[in-house]
């Protein structure tokens, strides 16, 4: 694992929010995970509003564990 896991749930946050947006806030939780993990990563939408893009993360271990979650605050450009 070369990135740190706040890193790798930030890039997938981002490509879930969208282009043009900017992070505002982002809360990490870390579980167990060993550095040779080879983590899966997901990212969803929550809500949005005309401003804001709520969004959701996850990096999950090959066992399905979860291994760290995110929530993260974007605001659109121009917002």
């Amino acid at each position: 694992m070369d990135t740190s896991l706040a890193a790798q749930l930030e890039s997938v946050l981002r490509k879930a929010a969208g282009d043009g947006t900017a992070l505002t806030s982002m809360t990490v939780d870390y579980g167990p995970v060993a550095a040779s993990d080879d983590l899966a990563p997901k990212a969803w939408v929550e809500r949005a509003t005309r401003s804001l893009v709520f969004a959701q993360g996850e990096l999950r271990r090959p066992d399905g564990a979860l291994a760290a979650s995110a929530s993260a605050v974007f605001r659109r450009a121009g917002a």
